[in-house]
């Protein structure tokens, strides 16, 4: 009795209850499959839950390991899978592997697969991430604790990670049998497609090293180009970004920064001088002008005390005696905003010690010809 209800059982567990072709799937293959179905679901949702419980500050971090074991559990999933049912499917796989193992073609003495492709795909996908993985943390722990000033962190950074992204393509191609010489071929091709083709592409990326490296723009830098004003937030192999003061994003080729003249407002001392231009109207006191425009500077306190405001008598113009006021900022970030509020305290002042700012005008005689 035993004997038959184990023969039953064994018949149960080990019959294909699905099959195609010389291939089937039995009870005992589902029963051991489901489970590492499940158990792989289930890590999942408590490391989702983990992270969710953690702070906002790592939250980088957290993502980028998260991803990682998600695809490691993905991969121990299907690992699992395979060895359940690798008996079953051997000769499914022999397959699979000389369609991996075909070779494409052939570089100088390297034969290139389909494996070998992938492969390389992979280490240099895993190389890119591990580039922002550790730029991030040498920007945010590492050079933070040195106090080393924000364009400098940045170019550091940026700089490990491209050697980083460098190193992974070398290891993927010498890894798998790519000797660097025998790059030489497709060096050749690309020499003759930058001639060609990719002249502004190569100059802004070699624009983008000397600005990492020789840095006459970084990341933080008030720059003036093309007329456009704003902060450079952010420096890439070939283009950068600039956030104006209406907090549009402009995408800007680093070739710009190297070709024309750029006007940097932060290089090397933040103190910015502006000018504002006033007319008085003639027959007004010029000394009560000048003391009027200095009180208007002095009442402003995003005005710089050292260095002091100027005044100056530019001209007499065709409406107006034409005066300059120069005072010094802290801040390029705030140039827009002193103008106003000198602009507004000029007129107030103005109003209260009876200084007229007139308006363009011409005087007409007419002159009457004797009948």
């Amino acid at each position: 009795m035993v004997r038959i209800m184990y023969e039953t059982l064994r018949q149960f567990l080990f019959n294909d209850i699905l099959t195609s072709g010389d291939y089937g799937i039995s009870v005992l293959d589902i029963a051991l499959i489901i489970p590492i179905i499940v158990a792989d679901f289930f890590i999942l949702r408590i490391l989702k839950r983990f992270t969710k419980k953690k702070g906002r500050q790592k939250k980088g971090y957290l993502r980028t390991v998260t991803r990682v074991i998600k695809w490691a559990m993905h991969f121990l999933a299907f690992l699992g899978t395979i060895l359940v049912l690798g008996v079953r499917i051997t000769n499914v796989f022999d397959f699979i592997f000389a369609v991996l193992n075909f070779k494409l073609f052939t570089l100088v003495d390297t034969h290139i697969s389909l494996f070998t492709i992938i492969i390389m795909v992979v280490v240099i996908y895993a190389s890119t991430k591990l580039s922002k993985l550790v730029r991030n943390y040498f920007h945010h722990s590492v050079f933070q604790r040195f106090n080393i000033e924000e364009g400098l962190k940045f170019s550091l950074s940026r700089f490990i990670g491209y050697l980083i992204i460098a190193i992974g393509i070398i290891i993927a191609l010498q890894g798998f049998g790519i000797r660097l010489s025998a790059l030489t071929v497709f060096a050749g091709v690309l020499g003759v497609g930058i001639g060609f083709g990719m002249q502004n592409i190569t100059a802004n990326i070699v624009s983008g090293i000397v600005i990492l490296f020789e840095r006459p723009v970084k990341v933080g830098d008030i720059v003036k180009l093309n007329n456009m004003i704003g902060e450079v937030t952010k420096i890439n192999l070939r283009a950068s970004i600039i956030r104006t003061i209406y907090n549009e994003h402009l995408i800007v080729p680093n070739s710009e920064f190297i070709n024309h003249i750029v006007e940097n407002m932060s290089y090397g001392d933040l103190k910015l001088r502006i000018c504002i231009k006033v007319g008085v109207a003639y027959g007004t006191d010029v000394d009560l002008a000048r003391d009027t425009l200095l009180e208007a500077a002095r009442a402003t306190e995003t005005v710089m005390n050292d260095p002091p405001p100027v005044v100056l008598f530019r001209q007499f113009g065709d409406s107006s005696l034409d005066f300059e006021l120069f005072v010094w900022i802290d801040n390029p970030q705030i140039k827009f905003n002193v103008e106003s509020d000198l602009h507004f305290m000029i007129v107030k002042l103005f109003d209260q010690h009876g200084i007229e700012i007139p308006f363009p005008q011409r005087d007409v005689y007419i002159k009457e010809i004797p009948g």
